[in-house]
């Protein structure tokens, strides 16, 4: 994207953007004698952005963070996961780092919708938070009636996983 202009007050100026491997960039410059310099100046701009700085992709929407047993819920596990992909942009000088997580998750109250916010992840670095991502599960998950309740309970007694002894 690209916008130019000229006036007597602020002389040539010039707002552009790039993208490269999914990291967009925003240069301007104002008050530049001609349009030759004007340009330079952004090419130059860019060019530095992308050689200094780099965006890693930690996680995806489609990450599982956690899985959840759910007693009461239609299904037996949910799988908690970011609400949109987890990014970090990083100084290419330092080299990448591998950032470590602090997950919180909210105490669960069915029914629970794709996009309903179930907690938090904080992405860390040297123990400092970098970034942090809302949680959501990954589908919707309706809760149970009680004639499948009971259903769900007896299964589960039949097959061994829950004992009364």
């Amino acid at each position: 994207m690209l916008k130019t202009g000229y006036t007597d007050g602020a002389g040539f100026c010039l707002t552009a953007t790039m993208k490269q491997n999914d990291m967009s960039v925003i240069a301007t410059v104002m008050g530049e004698l001609d349009s030759s310099t004007r340009n330079s100046e952004v090419s130059e701009m860019l060019d530095y952005a992308f050689a200094q700085i780099g965006l890693k992709k930690v996680l995806s929407k489609k990450s599982v963070i956690e899985k959840i047993n759910l007693t009461k819920a239609k299904i037996d596990e949910v799988e908690i996961v970011p609400i949109k992909d987890v990014n970090i942009l990083y100084k290419k000088l330092d080299g990448e780092f591998t950032p470590t997580y602090d997950i919180k998750i909210d105490k669960l109250k069915l029914p629970i919708k794709k996009g309903d916010v179930v907690g938090k992840i904080y992405v860390m670095n040297n123990d400092k938070v970098i970034n942090e991502v809302d949680l959501t599960v990954l589908k919707s998950v309706n809760k149970c009636n009680l004639l499948e309740l009971y259903f769900k309970y007896l299964k589960n007694v039949l097959s061994g996983n829950i004992s009364f002894l």
